[in-house]
């Protein structure tokens, strides 16, 4: 007899999913248009919903597209990534930012990560090399990585800077939103995200010759003509081939619905986790240092003294029905085979990468406890007492 599967719970811009997005939906399944390009009644749900994206992050263009690691793969080919160039990627970050690298014909080089859980920039000069073309800063779990020092370490080796905003849609860092701050951002609408249409992505730059590269790119090199007799796409650049990375109608009409709610949404995770921060001052708790707590999209991980203590403190937690986790389970990226063995769909690319043994200790020791989009002051109030149980019961350990 097969176990149950776990119950999901809803945390973000799902658990607030109800008859507005059912709605979006079937006007566009009424169209019978789910193609964003044409179709006997097209909605431009698609082009609606990159306009409004491009005004929440303040970036002038935005491409919409099929997922979050399309939308890395598509901004680096946009930027002019050469095949064969190295990219500086945090050695604590979902293997989608590795297998964009690879799709974009380019070699990930893994990077230290600071006490924010994001990329060192102390510890980048180091990687640099003849082979360098760029730097990918992910912004982790809705906390901006310290974009300042890492820019100023990209503009003085003349190296491209490509935001992993997956996780952290409606972030900011220094009154900016994350994914303007570099040559191009990429985000993810993947189910656990800020936004979701269970799946999705969008590539944003303010270069319009970046723009029409990416737009290009994602739409089978953007040069063609249709099965109508038409052609569509035309460019000053001399063509080239590209892939199928386009975003669907459906995908544009529910994100444009869940976009008005991400900045309210937003505010209300940082106030909760404030929160928790200020009802659990009197305890001994090292938190996950955030470059901009301010701008952050509600983040609580605190660092345990051991991965042992970071266990324990996951099982109370969850005892109490609260949920937590250890980030990635402990391991840096290149934990997984393929990665570690530089195997990529072309063959092996790269030996085998030196451990980022700071990262990996920082990585195993941390607890992030979920917040949702849902909770009520009772909820938190909930939370804070099992926060404050579970920390407690470390003590006789920790003695």
């Amino acid at each position: 007899m097969t176990a149950p599967e776990p119950r999901y719970e809803p945390a973000r811009a799902l658990a607030l999913w109800g008859e507005e997005e059912i709605a979006a939906a079937v006007e566009v399944l009424r169209s019978r248009s789910l193609f964003r390009y044409y179709g006997p009644d097209l909605r431009h749900r698609v082009d609606a919903f990159e306009a409004e994206f491009s005004a929440v992050t303040g970036v002038p263009h935005t491409v919409g597209v099929s997922s979050g690691t399309a939308a890395l793969t598509a901004a680096m080919v946009g930027l002019g990534i050469p095949e064969g160039a190295e990219v500086i990627v945090p050695a604590v970050t979902f293997i989608g930012s590795v297998n964009a690298v690879v799709q974009a014909r380019g070699i990930p080089v893994f990077a230290e990560v600071d006490d924010s859980l994001t990329l060192d920039p102390e510890r980048l000069d180091e990687l640099v090399t003849e082979r360098t073309w760029g730097i990918m800063p992910v912004h982790l779990a809705n906390a901006a990585a310290d974009m300042r020092p890492i820019a100023e370490v990209a503009r003085r080796h003349g190296l491209r800077v490509v935001e992993d905003a997956a996780q952290a849609a409606g972030v900011h860092y220094g009154g900016r939103p994350v994914g303007g701050l570099g040559d191009a951002g990429a985000f993810s609408f993947q189910l656990e995200k800020n936004l979701t249409a269970g799946e999705g992505g969008a590539v944003t730059v303010g270069d319009p010759a970046v723009y029409d590269r990416v737009a290009r790119f994602q739409d089978q090199g953007g040069q063609f003509t249709t099965g109508r007799g038409g052609d569509r796409g035309a460019s000053a650049e001399a063509p080239f081939l590209g892939a199928n990375l386009r975003m669907t109608e459906l995908t544009g009409a529910v994100l444009s619905v869940q976009l008005r709610r991400l900045g309210p949404m937003l505010e209300r995770l940082r106030n909760i986790a404030r929160h928790v921060r200020r009802e659990t001052a009197d305890l001994p708790v090292r938190w996950r240092r955030l470059p901009d707590e301010a701008g952050s999209g509600g983040d609580l991980t605190l660092l345990l003294a051991s991965r042992l203590e970071a266990r324990q403190f996951v099982a109370a937690l969850t005892a109490e029905g609260i949920p937590a986790h250890t980030m990635y389970q402990g391991q840096a990226v290149y934990a997984n085979r393929a990665v570690r063995e530089g195997r990529t769909p072309w063959g092996v690319a790269w030996d085998r990468p030196a451990r980022c043994r700071a990262s990996e200790g920082l990585i195993g020791r941390s607890v992030t406890v979920g917040l949702g989009a849902t909770m009520t002051d009772g909820d938190v109030d909930a939370l804070v007492a099992a926060f404050r149980k579970a920390y407690e019961g470390l003590a006789p350990a920790a003695g």
